[in-house]
């Protein structure tokens, strides 16, 4: 095992490269707090895309964000020099990589990072300090175990915890204003509130079908009488509106309408919460939210939230996961889940007074 433990005893400042999913910045959540756990008085600062960046600002174990700006006048090698400069003066001890690009490694080596800890991917190997070999899949399983494992590689963490589980902070303040905002909508907090995300940014595969999101609606508004909210992103707020058209029963739209910091203190306010695999998924799996994840296309065993409550509902087909973004055949994986057995999972999570941790999803197959 390479170590560095001779180059990074006590680092005085330590820069992170977030992944640029929301997904993937969550499932980094435990290999980052690892690094604040093993140097508790180093700076921990996070370079993050914008979309990301409020995951990290959150947590209060984490000293800075800096922002890789993506605003239109900063495009092009202007913005990428003007964020190296910025690194050059923070005098950062070390790097560490958990974004896979080239382009992390060249930014830490141009902005004269001594330590730059990574995995050996996308040609990058010459401008690491520290390469490390991708480990295979059957190593790493799930993908929080790939974030930590590189730390494990290089000596910083004598082990990986077998059952990561991120814990999302939500300012008490944008709490409150969550709380406020429900009531302006007229959601009474003291009734059952789900929260539903129909989307996934990757692609349609991994999306169930809406009217049986909207029928999955209207039976637990009707029979367990919740009060339902659909999240999504500005880009998923047609699929959320479609849903709604197709309901007998009046939800809460707020696809579009939320900031990341809202979804976060609105998704936490839900008594259960529904979603593909997608990064609210995995954002409601870290806030403790007990979840019911839908999977089709993808791989639960790799992809999968983590956390407390959690039920996967999918339905066994030969061609899953084939990890394509649209079905070439007949969408077998997502229209083999019946709407009752998506009621049943919800329903038993809304039942269900104890919030016992479990050491891995149920997953209810049909």
């Amino acid at each position: 095992m390479t170590t560095i433990e001779n180059l990074l005893v006590s680092p005085r400042k330590l820069m992170v490269r977030a992944p640029n999913w929301v997904g993937d910045a969550i499932i980094s959540l435990p290999a980052v707090h690892a690094l604040r756990q093993r140097y508790p008085k180093a700076e921990l600062v996070v370079v993050a895309k914008p979309w990301v960046a409020d995951i990290y600002r959150s947590q209060s174990w984490v000293s800075d964000v800096i922002l890789y700006d993506s605003k239109k006048r900063h495009r092009g090698p202007w913005r990428f020099r003007r964020l190296v400069g910025a690194l050059r003066r923070e005098k950062f001890d070390a790097a560490v990589l958990f974004q896979n690009a080239f382009q992390a490694a060249w930014m830490a080596w141009r902005a004269d990072i001594p330590i730059r800890i990574g995995y050996a991917t996308e040609h990058r190997g010459s401008l690491l300090t520290t390469p490390l070999p991708v480990p295979s899949p059957s190593v790493v399983g799930h993908q929080a175990y790939y974030y930590l494992h590189l730390l494990w590689q290089v000596g910083i963490i004598q082990g990986t915890d077998r059952h990561p589980k991120p814990h999302l902070e939500v300012p008490e303040r944008i709490l409150t204003l969550a709380q406020h905002r429900l009531r302006q909508l007229g959601v009474a907090v003291s009734t059952p509130i789900l929260g539903i995300h129909p989307g996934a940014s990757f692609g349609p595969a991994k999306r169930w079908l809406p009217e049986r999101f909207a029928e999955l609606a209207d039976r637990l508004m009707e029979e367990s009488s919740c009060q339902v909210l659909f999240f999504g992103s500005p880009g998923e707020e047609p699929l959320a509106k479609e849903i709604c058209r197709r309901m007998r029963q009046k939800a809460v739209n707020l696809a579009g309408a939320t900031t990341l910091l809202e979804f976060m203190a609105l998704a936490k306010s839900c008594h259960a919460f529904v979603s593909n695999d997608s990064g609210p998924m995995h954002l409601a799996a870290a806030l403790g939210v007990p979840l019911v994840a839908l999977f089709g296309s993808t791989d639960e065993r790799a992809t999968g939230p983590l956390g407390q409550q959690i039920k996967i509902v999918k339905s066994p087909a030969e061609c899953s996961p084939c990890l394509l973004r649209t079905c070439p055949i007949d969408f077998r994986c997502m229209k083999n889940i019946a709407v009752d057995q998506v009621f049943e999972a919800v329903s038993s999570l809304l039942k269900e007074s104890n919030h016992r941790e479990i050491p891995a999803p149920e997953v209810a197959r049909t």
